[in-house]
C-alpha cells in the first residue's frame, strides 16, 4: 500500500484553523493509514508546542515540518504573501516516503468520508483537483488564463484542495519548475500560487467531483459535500460568519474548546446573526444572474 499524507501550510495566525482541518480529515477516514503534516511557517517553539497540545487533546499525531521563508519569497512583488507561497516549497520538506499527498488550505473542513481519494486511480496525472468557481464565467476565466500564459480554452482549478501523485511530482521536479515560473513572472499572478500552479499543470490534471472542494459559491449545486472550502473573506470562526456556514462555526468552537486556542472563535451577536441572514437573502436576490451562470456550468458537473 502506498504511503499517503495530508498537509496544511500555516503561519501562526491560522494555526488553530489548520489543525481543525487536519482533525476533520482524521474523522473522515475509515481504513486509510494517513500521516498528518503541518508545514509551519516561521513558527516559534511555543507555537509548535501548541500544535502538539491540540494533537494530544484529539488523540492524533501531527508532524510539524519547520519552514523558514526563503529570500526568493520575501522579495516578491504585488499581492503575494509569505503564507501563500509556502506550498510552492513543499517538495523540500515533505518526507521522502510519501507517495500520495492531499494538500488542503487552512480554511477547509472535511465533512464526509475521504478514503477514496487515497486509492483513486489518477490515470497517469500528477494532480487531481476541482474547477475553480471562476470557470462559470468564461470572460473572466479566459482573461485570467491569457494573462498568466495558459493555453486557450483550458480549465482552471481551485488550489484549496489538491490531490497529488507525489512520487510523480518529485520525479518530474514539478515544484522546482513552478518556483522558476513564479520567480520569472510573479507580477502576472493576481491569484498567487493558484495561478502559477495552474500554469505548471495546464491541461495535465484530473478533474475531481465538486464534492471534494465545495467552494462557498458552489454549495447550491452539491448535494453531499465531502470537503467544504470557505472561500471569501468571511470565515466560520469569525464574528462575521456567513449564514450558510453557521453550523460549521460550532464545529470550530467545539474542536478548540479544550486547547490553548479557545479564544480563536468569535461568536456573532444575535443582531449580527439576523443581519447575516438578510445579507444572505439579499445576495441571492441581487445575484440571480450570477447564480444562473454558475448553475449552467456547475449544475451539469
Amino acid at each position: 500500500m502506498q504511503q499517503s499524507a495530508v498537509i496544511v501550510c500555516s503561519d501562526v495566525n491560522m494555526l488553530p484553523a489548520a489543525c481543525c482541518t487536519l482533525l476533520s480529515v482524521k474523522r473522515n477516514l475509515a481504513v486509510s493509514p494517513v500521516e498528518f503534516l503541518l508545514l509551519g511557517i516561521d513558527l516559534e517553539p511555543k507555537e509548535i508546542a501548541e500544535v502538539e497540545n491540540f494533537a494530544r487533546v484529539h488523540d492524533m499525531a501531527i508532524k510539524v515540518l519547520p519552514y523558514n521563508t526563503p529570500d526568493a519569497a520575501r522579495q516578491t512583488r504585488g499581492r503575494w504573501s509569505m503564507a501563500t507561497l509556502a506550498r510552492l516549497y513543499m517538495d523540500l520538506h515533505v518526507p521522502a516516503h510519501v507517495e500520495r499527498l492531499l494538500y488542503l488550505d487552512a480554511d477547509v473542513l472535511a465533512v464526509a468520508p475521504l478514503d477514496e481519494l487515497f486509492t483513486r486511480d489518477l490515470q497517469g496525472k500528477a494532480l487531481a483537483a476541482v474547477d475553480d468557481y471562476i470557470m462559470a464565467f468564461p470572460e473572466k476565466s479566459g482573461a485570467r488564463q491569457r494573462k498568466i500564459g495558459m493555453r486557450e480554452g483550458g480549465r482552471y482549478f481551485n488550489a484549496g484542495v489538491l490531490l497529488f501523485d507525489w512520487s510523480a511530482c518529485r520525479a518530474r521536479e514539478l515544484f522546482a519548475r513552478t518556483r522558476e515560473t513564479f520567480e520569472e513572472r510573479s507580477h502576472l499572478f493576481q491569484y498567487n500560487d493558484q495561478d502559477v500552479l495552474n500554469v505548471t499543470f495546464d491541461g495535465d490534471w484530473l478533474v475531481l467531483d465538486l464534492r471534494f472542494n465545495t467552494q462557498t459559491g458552489l454549495l447550491p449545486f452539491v448535494g453531499r459535500p465531502a470537503i467544504l472550502h470557505f472561500t471569501g473573506r468571511r470565515k466560520p470562526w469569525q464574528a462575521t460568519v456567513p449564514w450558510v456556514h453557521r453550523r460549521m462555526a460550532r464545529r470550530y468552537v467545539e474542536d478548540l474548546r479544550d486547547t490553548p486556542w479557545a479564544s480563536f472563535c468569535k461568536q456573532p451577536s444575535m443582531t449580527r446573526r439576523i443581519g447575516g441572514f438578510f445579507t444572505y437573502l439579499g445576495k441571492r436576490i441581487s445575484g440571480r444572474t450570477r447564480f444562473a451562470q454558475t448553475r449552467a456550468y456547475f449544475g451539469n458537473s
